[in-house]
């Protein structure tokens, strides 16, 4: 995925990105920089992870009921 995509359509939003298997992860795209996406949660305490955006099979904004 580029990086010049998730900066413009999803920075500051909710997202979940799968990156193939059964593996997905769910946060706020917080930082895109260097080939690497930081994703912003917040489950007990504020935390991040960081993925590698080559390895970003699908990525799209979380639904809120």
């Amino acid at each position: 995925m580029k990086q010049e995509f998730i900066e413009k359509y999803y920075l500051g939003k909710e997202v979940e990105i799968d990156i193939g298997g059964n593996t997905t992860y769910r946060g706020i795209a917080a930082e895109c920089k260097d080939g690497v996406l930081s994703l912003k949660w917040t489950i007990k305490e504020e935390g991040y992870t960081h993925i590698d955006i080559e390895r970003i099979a699908a990525m799209w904004r979380t639904l809120r009921k």
